[in-house]
């Protein structure tokens, strides 16, 4: 008995899809860690942070959708977990996963091991000049070779973080590579810092940043700063508050106050989700 041709391409997608896991996790060459300056660790308020506990770890998790496709080109979110945390608490604590696959977007979410529950933002490799160009093409080597991507070649890619991940997606801003492919950036209650990176971005790229900021974070006097600054150099942006927000309001730049708590600005109403939702289709600036 002869079978259709469309019978055997659907079933080979399911087999293909049954059979992909729904998270992959590297260790990679150019992950974070371990790096020179933390070779010893790291001493905070008198206690040691020694580098095999906190800085040796060189995992990389990527969270697969369901329904993910190969495509001609790769789309990745790259999130970075906040201090005195790890990505498999992160990841379950704020519903990473979950939040990726409701959005029903094809991106793959790579969360790398940054300073593993120790008090830091330092970033290892990630922080030096170069490092996440050096990490993504690492990073897609490994997935060409198990068959998760069919390209090495890169789509849009988001930033998003927690607290203390703005130090090192700052410094990806700044000289870290493929700034032209940043898309979106996504701070959860994390402008401690480094306000500089974040403005020149905005003012030579065409991307957009979203700063969720709460009343005791430790990011309201840096995010009035920072709204202050847009004021005098011309930028738009729109300030609103998210308690009642059914879906994130347009805009290039966005200021959002939040009344939740530090560690549930991103899960509790669910704005990871709703800012992969609010996304704009991505046109390509670089040339194929």
């Amino acid at each position: 008995m002869k079978v259709p041709i469309c019978l055997c391409v659907v079933l080979l997608l399911i087999v293909s899809c049954a059979s992909r896991p729904e998270r992959l996790t590297y260790r990679l060459e150019n992950a974070p860690f371990p790096h020179p300056e933390r070779a010893d660790g790291m001493i905070r308020k008198g206690i040691h942070y020694p580098a095999d506990e906190h800085y040796s770890d060189n995992s990389v998790a990527v969270l697969i959708p369901e329904a993910y496709r190969k495509g001609a080109s790769t789309d990745l979110i790259v999130h970075f977990h906040g201090w005195g945390n790890n990505i498999d608490r992160c990841i379950e604590q704020f519903e990473l996963k979950t939040q990726l696959e409701m959005s029903g977007k094809n991106l793959l979410m790579v969360v790398p091991e940054g300073p593993k529950n120790a008090p830091d933002s330092f970033n290892g490799k990630l922080c030096d000049e170069g490092g996440f160009r050096r990490f993504v093409d690492e990073l897609l080597d490994s997935l060409k070779s198990d068959g998760i991507v069919r390209t090495r070649r890169i789509g849009r890619i988001i930033l998003s973080g927690h607290s203390g991940g703005y130090y090192v997606m700052a410094h990806i801003l700044r000289y870290g590579g493929y700034r032209e492919r940043i898309s979106d950036v996504f701070l959860f209650d994390g402008l401690y810092g480094n306000e500089e990176d974040y403005m020149n971005w905005l003012r030579k790229a065409q991307g957009r940043f979203v700063n969720i900021y709460t009343e005791n974070g430790g990011t309201k006097y840096e995010t009035e700063r920072f709204m202050s600054q847009c004021d005098s150099l011309g930028i738009p942006y729109v300030a609103a508050q998210t308690k009642d927000m059914a879906a994130m309001p347009a805009g290039r730049v966005l200021m959002l106050y939040s009344d939740l708590k530090h560690n549930e600005v991103i899960a509790v109403r669910k704005n990871l989700l709703k800012l992969l939702l609010s996304m704009e289709p991505w046109n390509d600036p670089v040339e194929p």
